[in-house]
């Protein structure tokens, strides 16, 4: 579903990701882990889209996301890190309005309600996003990744900033949701990886440090912390 080769980011002098080859299958689950300021959210954007890469491929579905961006962007369900939600709509409003500017002009409505179950926010539907907690908010950021229904989603520390109970909440919904999308997924937290993921990729320092199946990677990397920061 993802594939990428030698993918490099630079800004000025400075290299955020260098040289990044790893592929994500199509149908699972894969953690993408690491410490702070590795280059996970600069890898995800340029994955997603929002950043072009300084050289190097990324492929998604099989389509480049620089050359066939639009195509390739369809695909993707994007959470960013900080969900650039608007607090003033409320959510099913939200929703619609997210919706239309995806292009989904026919059963919009529908679109909007399976959004709204799949991510667990369908009881605060008629209220103000402003008025909701950290982690309905980034619930509401999860069905916006989901309302065009796209085969791979792609979510830039998901859980960050919740308590354990919304934590235990949003791990359960990556479950659920992982019979019907690829989910490639950041955190710095190795219990999340191992909580929801088959597979993982590990990033330190810009470059790919270890990548594959989360029983083999966590063989070689025996020892490791399980959490940076």
């Amino acid at each position: 579903m993802i594939e990428t080769h030698q993918l490099t980011r630079r800004f000025g002098s400075r290299t955020a990701v260098e040289a990044l080859t790893f592929s994500i299958p199509k149908g699972s689950i894969v953690g993408f882990l690491g410490p702070n300021g590795a280059g996970k959210s600069t890898t995800l954007k340029m994955l997603a889209g929002f950043l072009p890469p300084t050289s190097g491929t990324a492929r998604v579905g099989g389509l480049d996301v620089v050359t066939d961006s639009l195509a390739a962007r369809r695909l993707i369900g994007y959470m960013p890190e900080s969900v650039p939600l608007h607090p003033e709509m409320r959510v099913r409003e939200y929703l619609s309005f997210r919706a239309e500017i995806k292009g989904i002009t026919r059963q919009r409505d529908a679109a909007v309600d399976r959004a709204l179950e799949l991510a667990d926010v369908a009881d605060v539907a008629a209220r103000l996003i402003g008025e909701l907690s950290k982690g309905y908010k980034q619930r509401v950021g999860l069905a916006d990744a989901l309302v065009a229904r796209p085969p791979l989603l792609i979510l830039d520390e998901p859980t960050e900033g919740l308590d354990p109970n919304q934590i235990l909440r949003f791990r359960d919904m990556l479950k659920r949701l992982g019979a019907e999308h690829t989910i490639f997924l950041s955190t710095h937290i190795m219990q999340e990886v191992e909580a929801v993921c088959e597979r993982v990729v590990i990033i330190h320092k810009g470059h790919i440090a270890a990548s594959g199946p989360l029983e083999e990677v966590r063989a070689k990397m025996t020892g490791a912390s399980a959490t940076w920061s």
